[in-house]
């Protein structure tokens, strides 16, 4: 499970970002200023990284979803922040925009059918469920 080390430090490093981002909001910054410092500070590294793997390939429709992955993923900053703004507790905020793995499930069983066993769904449900009592 060479991966689960990654996907442990992208959880812990997106919670710093996200924790940034309601400091940056609590402290004043409007929510169209917070995604764009965020991006300044993405655009570096963004190049840096794409430059160390090599600059890989760019095969058009592979490129396409990666543009609309990003597009979806600054909206998805933007609604945050949005919220931040509108006096959003940071927890509930950020998980319920970070449940988002709860569509990607479900799109990821629509479009290249992987498959949903019954504890994936008990733990969907739990997550939303979860979710609905922090809102409240």
């Amino acid at each position: 499970m060479a991966w689960l080390g990654w996907a442990m430090a992208a959880m812990v490093l997106m919670g710093l970002g996200n924790l940034g981002m309601k400091a940056a909001s609590h402290h004043g910054l409007s929510p169209a200023g917070v995604l764009f410092w965020v991006v300044v500070g993405e655009v570096p590294l963004a190049l840096a990284y794409w430059l160390y793997r090599g600059r890989p390939s760019t095969p058009p429709a592979g490129a396409a979803w990666a543009v609309g992955a990003g597009l979806f993923t600054a909206l998805a900053l933007i609604s945050v922040n949005e919220s931040f703004a509108r006096g959003a507790k940071a927890a509930v905020a950020v998980g319920i925009m970070n449940a988002n793995f709860v569509v990607v499930a479900l799109l990821a069983f629509l479009l290249f059918r992987e498959q949903l066993q019954p504890t994936k769904l008990v733990g969907l449900a739990a997550t939303l469920s979860g979710l609905w009592l922090m809102a409240r």
